[in-house]
């Protein structure tokens, strides 16, 4: 207990919907995202994932269009469950974060500005 803490910061959050906040850390802290978005994720860490996607192809025999069709794919699942928008919510996978935020929001669109996720004895 109390080994992964989670803070988020919203914008547009009204009285009535406040417990989004812990929804959304709870959330944080079960699913580990790397980044908020597409935009935010590094690079770098997309194209060794296309890489080993693609050397995994290639390994099991498959070819050219094949590979580039199958790689884009798992590309964008990838992306998917690594960006806390595009997450599955864990209360409900059917929906994702994003739609949980356009649920929830009443005169303007509840936003994530920033998320942090500490456990202890990471990045030591």
């Amino acid at each position: 207990i109390g080994k992964i803490i989670s803070v988020v910061k919203l914008s547009n959050v009204s009285e009535d919907k406040k417990d989004i906040g812990n929804k959304i850390c709870m959330h944080i802290t079960a699913s580990n995202p790397i980044s908020l978005d597409r935009e935010g994720l590094d690079k770098k860490i997309i194209e060794k994932e296309i890489e080993i996607i693609k050397e995994e192809l290639i390994n099991s025999g498959k070819k050219g269009d094949i590979i580039e069709k199958i790689s884009k794919g798992k590309i964008n699942k990838f992306i998917a469950d690594n960006t806390l928008i595009n997450q599955a919510w864990i209360m409900d996978p059917k929906k994702t974060v994003s739609d949980i935020l356009k649920e929830s929001s009443v005169n303007s669109q509840i936003k994530i500005i920033d998320f942090v996720r500490f456990k202890v004895g990471e990045g030591v």
